[in-house]
């Protein structure tokens, strides 16, 4: 869901050379905006699905406003299965409420997506083409677009030492590590995260996982999305833990004397690409530097507007070995002496 409300950049770019008070000079057109990332590795999928607006005066008050851009009647949306042009499963979308939306330019923090069914999984089939097909029945309108699932790649490094205990050592030093995959078929635009997870315990001897996501490098892209192509990335080893360091530790001095100890448990390097479509989509939607702020349209929906593609994240999860851990522990910010 972290990726649903890419959509405001979709209805922003639709405005993006308008003045926010102005005359409408046309009749109001239907204009159906779809957003979709399909990802193979999920069991609930979710498309998000509204409506183009205008009126007369700020065009931000209206943005507020959800009956603006929501349809009120209901729509018929189905996900298809193809293999070729032949269907192999239909799954009937319905409506579902989220209430995380942060707040912004647009109406907040409920919104409507649709979905295949929080309490019914389904899983994709890389070798199959998907189609999102939404009718209007008050309009007599068929919305439609397909996409390629992207497909699993491998992980060159960290590598995988043990199937049953993994695990890495990064040194304190100024050298650098390397992060390697191999493109996927399907997949245009990269980006590498690192987590570090690991349990706090507090006086009291409960425990708490925490995460931290580190997120320091660009994005990367292939030179096509054919598959196959080594591709890197690199940081240093020391700024590991200057990142820990700095965001470890609680800013409230209490609530970090409340805590007793901390253990490390893993270090996950994940991977997540997405698709040409998407990478072309990024590019023709990012802010511009020249004079000219004339913005181009992209979309591959049919009888509407917006993005219908797939990303995919693939992720390899390792333990600290006990030299990393007793690296942590020279930080002094309570992480476990592991020769204890």
């Amino acid at each position: 869901m972290k990726n649903i409300y890419f959509l405001i950049i979709i209805l922003a770019g639709l405005f993006s050379s308008c003045e926010t008070d102005f005359d409408v000079t046309a009749d109001y057109e239907d204009v159906t905006i779809v957003y979709g990332l399909l990802d193979p590795g999920d069991s609930v999928h979710y498309i998000k699905i509204n409506k183009a607006f205008l009126g007369e005066g700020n065009l931000l008050d209206y943005a507020a406003i959800e009956d603006s851009n929501t349809y009120q009647n209901e729509l018929s949306v189905k996900l298809i299965e193809l293999d070729g042009s032949d269907v192999v499963r239909e799954f009937v979308l319905d409506t579902t409420t989220v209430y995380n939306k942060e707040e912004g330019v647009f109406y907040h923090p409920k919104q409507t997506v649709y979905t295949t069914g929080e309490d019914n999984k389904v899983f994709l089939n890389e070798d199959y083409t998907y189609r999102i097909r939404i009718e209007n029945p008050a309009l007599s309108k068929v919305i439609t677009a397909e996409t390629e699932l992207i497909k699993d790649f491998t992980i060159v490094k960290p590598a995988l030492n043990s199937l049953l205990y993994p695990t890495i050592h990064i040194p304190n030093n100024e050298n650098d590590n390397e992060i390697s995959w191999y493109s996927a078929e399907y997949g245009k635009l990269y980006q590498v995260v690192i987590y570090f997870k690991f349990y706090e315990v507090n006086n009291s001897g409960d425990s708490t996982l925490r995460t931290l996501r580190w997120n320091k490098f660009t994005t990367a892209k292939s030179m096509d999305d054919d598959g196959g192509e080594l591709m890197r990335e690199q940081f240093q080893n020391s700024t590991f833990y200057d990142f820990v360091e700095a965001n470890v530790p609680y800013e409230d001095q209490e609530k970090e004397n409340a805590v007793s100890v901390r253990h490390a448990e893993w270090i996950n390097f994940e991977i997540t690409v997405a698709s040409e479509d998407f990478n072309t989509y990024v590019e023709v939607y990012k802010p511009s530097s020249s004079l000219n702020q004339y913005t181009p349209e992209f979309t591959n929906i049919e009888n509407g507007i917006g993005l219908f593609t797939s990303r995919f994240s693939k992720t390899r999860e390792l333990h600290p070995q006990k030299s990393t851990k007793n690296l942590l522990n020279m930080l002094q910010i309570k992480f476990a002496n592991p020769n204890k």
